[in-house]
Protein backbone atom coordinates (compact mmCIF):
# COMPACT_ATOMS: atom_id res chain seq x y z
CA UNK A 1 0.00 0.00 0.00
CA UNK A 2 3.01 2.37 -0.21
CA UNK A 3 3.83 4.82 -2.81
CA UNK A 4 7.58 5.17 -4.60
CA UNK A 5 8.52 7.97 -2.54
CA UNK A 6 7.00 6.47 0.59
CA UNK A 7 9.06 3.10 0.62
CA UNK A 8 12.13 3.83 2.51
CA UNK A 9 9.59 5.40 5.15
CA UNK A 10 6.66 4.86 8.10
CA UNK A 11 3.84 4.05 5.49
CA UNK A 12 0.53 5.64 7.45
CA UNK A 13 -1.43 4.83 4.61
CA UNK A 14 -2.25 1.72 6.00
CA UNK A 15 -2.59 2.73 9.51
CA UNK A 16 -5.20 6.17 8.50
CA UNK A 17 -7.21 2.83 6.37
CA UNK A 18 -7.55 1.15 9.85
CA UNK A 19 -8.44 4.03 11.83
CA UNK A 20 -11.08 5.15 9.13
CA UNK A 21 -12.20 1.64 9.08
CA UNK A 22 -12.57 0.84 12.82
CA UNK A 23 -14.02 4.53 13.58
CA UNK A 24 -16.99 3.95 10.68
CA UNK A 25 -17.80 0.59 11.90
CA UNK A 26 -18.12 2.17 15.76
CA UNK A 27 -19.67 5.06 15.55
CA UNK A 28 -22.18 5.14 12.31
CA UNK A 29 -25.06 2.79 12.06
CA UNK A 30 -24.56 -0.34 10.26
CA UNK A 31 -25.83 0.60 6.21
CA UNK A 32 -23.91 3.57 6.16
CA UNK A 33 -20.87 2.49 8.00
CA UNK A 34 -20.73 0.02 5.21
CA UNK A 35 -21.87 2.42 2.76
CA UNK A 36 -19.02 4.59 3.77
CA UNK A 37 -16.13 2.05 3.47
CA UNK A 38 -17.54 1.38 -0.06
CA UNK A 39 -17.11 4.76 -0.89
CA UNK A 40 -13.74 4.62 -0.05
CA UNK A 41 -12.65 1.49 -1.27
CA UNK A 42 -14.21 1.69 -4.73
CA UNK A 43 -13.95 5.47 -5.17
CA UNK A 44 -10.53 6.29 -4.51
CA UNK A 45 -8.59 3.71 -6.17
CA UNK A 46 -11.16 4.37 -9.05
CA UNK A 47 -10.59 8.14 -8.69
CA UNK A 48 -6.58 7.69 -8.58
CA UNK A 49 -6.79 5.08 -11.77
CA UNK A 50 -8.79 7.24 -14.34
CA UNK A 51 -6.93 10.28 -13.05
CA UNK A 52 -3.63 9.00 -13.91
CA UNK A 53 -4.71 7.22 -17.06
CA UNK A 54 -6.87 10.00 -18.63
CA UNK A 55 -7.07 12.87 -16.73
CA UNK A 56 -6.24 16.35 -18.23
CA UNK A 57 -8.27 19.07 -16.52
CA UNK A 58 -6.15 19.64 -13.10
CA UNK A 59 -7.84 20.30 -10.18
CA UNK A 60 -4.69 20.94 -7.76
CA UNK A 61 -2.46 17.41 -7.95
CA UNK A 62 -5.80 16.09 -8.59
CA UNK A 63 -7.81 15.46 -11.89
CA UNK A 64 -11.39 16.73 -12.81
CA UNK A 65 -11.98 13.14 -14.82
CA UNK A 66 -10.45 11.12 -11.90
CA UNK A 67 -13.03 13.29 -9.52
CA UNK A 68 -15.93 12.30 -11.77
CA UNK A 69 -14.99 8.92 -12.23
CA UNK A 70 -14.51 8.81 -8.48
CA UNK A 71 -18.07 9.91 -7.72
CA UNK A 72 -20.13 7.60 -10.40
CA UNK A 73 -17.95 4.26 -9.04
CA UNK A 74 -18.93 5.35 -5.34
CA UNK A 75 -22.49 6.26 -5.84
CA UNK A 76 -23.23 3.09 -7.49
CA UNK A 77 -21.28 1.23 -4.99
CA UNK A 78 -22.80 2.65 -1.87
CA UNK A 79 -26.68 2.07 -3.32
CA UNK A 80 -25.74 -1.68 -2.33
CA UNK A 81 -26.56 0.19 1.50
CA UNK A 82 -28.33 3.31 1.56
CA UNK A 83 -31.19 4.62 -0.98
CA UNK A 84 -29.86 6.71 -3.73
CA UNK A 85 -29.99 10.34 -2.12
CA UNK A 86 -27.84 9.27 1.00
CA UNK A 87 -25.50 7.72 -1.63
CA UNK A 88 -25.55 10.64 -4.49
CA UNK A 89 -24.09 12.65 -0.70
CA UNK A 90 -22.13 10.24 0.84
CA UNK A 91 -20.14 10.08 -2.54
CA UNK A 92 -20.45 13.67 -2.96
CA UNK A 93 -18.43 14.25 0.16
CA UNK A 94 -16.49 11.43 0.06
CA UNK A 95 -14.84 12.78 -3.42
CA UNK A 96 -15.00 16.33 -2.28
CA UNK A 97 -12.62 15.10 0.38
CA UNK A 98 -10.65 13.05 -2.26
CA UNK A 99 -9.95 16.31 -4.27
CA UNK A 100 -9.10 18.56 -1.61
CA UNK A 101 -6.25 16.74 -0.14
CA UNK A 102 -6.95 17.17 3.87
CA UNK A 103 -5.01 15.09 5.83
CA UNK A 104 -5.17 11.28 4.62
CA UNK A 105 -7.95 10.15 2.51
CA UNK A 106 -7.80 6.47 3.48
CA UNK A 107 -9.31 8.05 6.95
CA UNK A 108 -11.15 11.36 5.67
CA UNK A 109 -13.08 9.35 3.20
CA UNK A 110 -14.68 6.82 4.78
CA UNK A 111 -15.48 9.66 8.10
CA UNK A 112 -16.61 12.09 5.75
CA UNK A 113 -18.54 10.80 3.68
CA UNK A 114 -20.12 8.13 6.67
CA UNK A 115 -20.75 11.72 8.41
CA UNK A 116 -22.45 13.40 5.40
CA UNK A 117 -24.36 10.36 4.88
CA UNK A 118 -25.91 10.35 8.60
CA UNK A 119 -26.60 14.46 8.81
CA UNK A 120 -28.69 13.60 6.32
CA UNK A 121 -30.25 11.44 6.86
CA UNK A 122 -31.20 13.16 10.27
CA UNK A 123 -32.22 16.05 8.49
Amino acid sequence: MSRENESPHFVAAPVYLALGVILSLLVLPENIAYASLTIAAVGDPMASWVGNRFGRMRVGRKTAEGFAAGLLASFVGALLWVPPYLALIGSLAGMSLELLEFLDDNLTIPIGAGSAMLVTSIL
